[in-house]
């Protein structure tokens, strides 16, 4: 279970720098302005970047988190005596 924890935690911790990564890249410069100019991959890029970021943090991170909260109460309610 613990390297579960370890896991989850590492998966929060990457697409917790991608979402800065893409949020920078994103207010660095005028996203509109690219895009208009035909120069935008990397601003698509950071967009991608960054809802995927988001989506990840707000939604299943959280319920990641709660999975691995039950998982590990259930098999400790379930030990047998020492």
């Amino acid at each position: 279970m613990r390297r579960r924890a370890l896991f989850l935690a590492a998966a929060v911790t990457v697409a917790g720098m991608l979402h800065a990564v893409g949020g920078r890249t994103l207010a660095s410069g005028d996203p509109i302005a690219a895009l208009l100019e035909h120069r935008g991959a990397g601003v698509v890029a950071a967009a991608i970047c960054l809802a995927f970021a988001r989506i990840f943090l707000l939604f299943i991170a959280p319920g990641w988190a709660a999975h691995l909260a039950l998982m590990s109460a259930a098999r400790w309610r379930h030990m047998p005596p020492k």
